[in-house]
């Protein structure tokens, strides 16, 4: 089993590193707008499944169907009587739900509008239905217990009884399927080098067009699969390699990845209706959601929920939302509305200087504008202040100008890295954006150094002095660079390094120089500064004779 532990690891890694300057984020974190609705249920099951439509969601758990509306709200209604629900899948008009019962190893049919299982389905003779895929009339049932004699039958709906129809041999566990346009897809599950088969259903029997090798694609433990709405193209998501892969069902080669370098284990994906989306869900990453661009595999947005694992084939879109089941530590159910991530993308920039003393104000500008570098006009933008400690502050009236710009001044209070996050919530037509930008905020120090104005040829000189940090002595260890020049009739014989300079604690320091010849001698003492301090630098001035 996957520890946790590997996943909060890879968060905080991901979350270190925030770059000073300018930063650009193509993939912003969730929305406040974004709702997380815990659904009243502990579940340890490892398998989960939403099915959205007709303006709700619908969540198998247990023995029953939880209904939440299409705000991620549970309405309170509840279809019961599910003995092993498993997966579920909605009609094309929204007004017939299927759901596999491996407890009463059937399969139910439900009034999406009354909510009223209308018949029963008896799979006896094919025991375990886990798995559905829907197109038009015909249902497709991956089927399977813990024996080994899995399987795939295909379901006439049309008919008042519907007769199982087994497609292909038999499978170790009930395998994830996908059907669209004129193709079916069964994928093996549990198992190393998972092979995918490929059917032909544009007639009245599935014929064989051929099996996507798991061993040569390197697929391993497959999680979910889909496809686009002609059938054309395959997505798959399996734990390793660590990517999500696209496939054509028609040449059955591999044509594309989605998210390559590990980020998680794959174990979700879906498609929006038009199929220009890949919503593609990890678990054990740093990165819960990721929508990518199905064409180009480009990341268009990411968001994470870090005290909640994803479960597996729980993702599913909603108009331009996308609904994520997942799992609490605690083994509670969470649904969680992504919002807006089908929209187009906009994009936010923010700059500030990299350094600026305490007590300065610091500037802070922008630009938030669509993905074509267009304005979006008069937009307002939340800003949040979040020191070193973590705490956080809200800056108010940050708005943009009608050329996208915007710009405000704060003076962060105490010493330390200070990031400013600006957060755009999006709109009814172009998808939030975020970015955030990094400041380090020092004291401003002071050196002193002095001595006697007259030195001796062979005598020792003392020179001394203080160094403070914003009024107080630096932080121990400090150490203090010094050059020494001497000059002979005005013509300079060069700089010499002496020694470093320790500072003690009270940021008093002291040190001595024998001169070994007359002429004017030139002391530059200096300190290159720290964390939360700036540089500061001294000179004095001995003539030796």
């Amino acid at each position: 089993m996957r520890h946790p532990l590997v996943r909060r690891l890879a968060a905080h890694c991901g979350a270190v590193g925030l770059i000073t300057g300018l930063l650009t984020v193509a993939a912003p974190a969730a929305s406040a707008a974004d709702t997380t609705t815990d659904l009243g249920v502990i579940s340890e099951s490892h398998t989960a499944d939403l099915a959205v439509g007709g303006g709700r969601v619908f969540v198998p758990i247990d023995d029953r169907i939880i209904v939440a509306d299409t705000g991620g709200n549970p309405t309170g209604d509840v279809v019961t009587g599910l003995p092993g629900i498993q997966e579920l899948a909605m009609n094309a008009d929204n007004t017939r739900l299927y759901a596999a019962l491996a407890g009463s190893h059937e399969v139910a049919e439900i009034d999406t509008a009354s909510l009223a299982v209308t018949r029963r389905i008896d799979l006896s003779a094919h025991p375990c239905p886990f798995t559905l895929a829907l197109l038009g009339e015909r249902l497709w049932v991956g089927h399977g217990c813990d024996d080994g004699h899995g399987g795939v039958v295909g379901l006439d709906l049309s008919a008042a009884t519907p007769a199982p129809v087994a497609v292909g041999g038999e499978h170790l566990r009930a395998p994830v399927l996908a059907a669209a346009g004129d193709t079916l897809v069964v994928g093996r599950t549990g198992m190393h080098h998972a092979d995918m088969l490929v059917y032909d259903i544009g007639g009245d029997t599935p014929e064989p067009r051929g099996t996507i090798d798991g061993e040569k694609s390197r697929l391993n433990y497959l999680r979910d699969l889909a496809l686009t709405s002609d059938g054309t193209t395959l997505f798959a998501a399996a734990d390793s390699p660590g990517h999500f892969a696209r496939y054509d069902t028609g040449t059955l080669a591999a044509t594309g990845t989605y998210g390559d370098g590990w980020d998680g284990y794959p174990s979700a994906v879906a498609l929006g209706s038009d199929g220009a989306y890949v919503a593609a869900g990890r678990q054990w990453g740093s990165t819960d959601l990721t929508l990518y661009d199905a064409a180009t595999g480009t990341a268009m947005f990411s968001a994470d929920q870090p005290d909640a694992e994803l479960l597996p084939d729980g993702v599913a879109f909603s108009g331009t939302d996308v609904f994520v089941l997942l799992r609490s530590p605690a083994n509670r159910l969470l649904l969680w509305r992504v919002t807006g991530v089908a929209l187009p993308a906009s994009s936010l920039t923010v700059t500030a200087p990299a350094r600026v003393f305490s007590g300065s104000p610091v500037t802070v500008e922008g630009r938030l504008t669509r993905a074509d570098g267009k304005a979006l006009g008069l937009k307002p933008l939340a800003v949040t202040r979040r020191p070193i400690d973590g705490t956080k502050e809200s800056i108010t009236g940050v708005t943009t100008q009608k050329n996208g710009t915007f710009t405000f001044q704060d003076t962060p209070p105490g010493v330390g890295e200070v990031t400013y996050l600006v957060f755009w919530d999006g709109d009814d037509r172009y998808r939030r954006s975020s970015a955030s930008v990094t400041v380090t905020v020092r004291h401003v120090s002071t050196l002193t150094m002095s001595g006697p104005q007259s030195g001796v040829v062979g005598t020792a000189m003392e020179l001394t002095g203080v160094l403070t940090a914003g009024g107080e002595p630096p932080s121990p260890g400090a150490t203090l660079t010094v050059q020494r020049s001497v000059s002979v009739d005005n013509v300079s014989g060069g700089s010499v390094k002496l020694p470093p300079v320790s500072v003690n604690a009270d940021g008093t320091y002291t040190f001595t120089d024998t001169p070994t010849t007359a002429g004017r001698y030139d002391y530059l003492a200096m300190w290159s500064g720290d964390a939360t301090a700036g540089p500061a630098k001294a000179f004095y001035r001995i003539v030796v004779e």
